[in-house]
């Protein structure tokens, strides 16, 4: 199956190459749009020196990944609501998103959100422990 518009969610941690990596595997062969999303679930931001300072971080990622990315987006919120929306409002029929495989990821996951409320096909990518 080939994809038109690939979205990666990244917490830009180290983990974020990897998920951007895999992303960039399912955009290539049709050479799909690639975006990229961070969003910020526990806190409110001090603007706008903190929004900066994200950016750029979202802007290295994309000038480091080797294909070329349609948009980096910041944005605050649930994750599950901000990606089902993102989908909708962008039409992105693949999301690609990061599991880590602890303690903490195990009561307080995010992919059983992701999977109940986003409209498109989902990758989970094993992150480890």
């Amino acid at each position: 199956m080939s994809y038109q518009h690939v979205l990666v969610t990244v917490d830009l941690s180290d983990a974020s190459k990897t998920l951007i990596d895999k992303a960039i595997e399912q955009a290539k062969p049709a050479n799909s749009k690639l975006s990229i999303v961070y969003v910020e679930t526990d806190r409110l931001r001090e603007y706008p020196k903190e929004e900066i300072r994200i950016q750029a971080q979202l802007q290295k990622l994309a000038d480091g990944c080797g294909y070329p990315v349609t948009e980096t987006l910041s944005v605050i919120g649930d994750l599950h609501m901000k990606v089902a929306g993102l989908v909708e409002t962008s039409d992105v029929d693949l999301v690609v998103c990061g599991h880590h495989h602890n303690l903490i990821s195990r009561i307080f996951s995010s992919v059983p959100k992701l999977v109940n409320n986003v409209k498109t096909d989902l990758l989970i990518v094993d992150l480890g422990s």
